[in-house]
């Protein structure tokens, strides 16, 4: 889970993500993190390509974080 932890962090601060809460923000990563990898508990990652994946799936829950912060 570290791993995928540290991917989502670094495409956040890729991404310039920053809610205005430190604290928050690395709980969402840490919940994102354990969601992933349950989501992707069976998965062959011979045959996913991980960094697309992971890339996808941040993208996606930053996108929404950042509408939810926007109400």
């Amino acid at each position: 889970m570290l791993e995928t932890l540290a991917d989502i962090a670094y495409i956040a601060g890729d991404m310039k993500y920053f809610s205005g809460d430190s604290r928050a923000d690395i709980n969402c990563y840490i919940s994102w993190a354990t969601e992933f990898e349950k989501l992707n508990a069976k998965t062959n990652w011979d045959e996913v390509d991980y960094i697309l994946a992971i890339e996808a799936f941040a993208s996606a829950k930053i996108k929404m974080q950042e509408i939810i912060n926007d109400f």
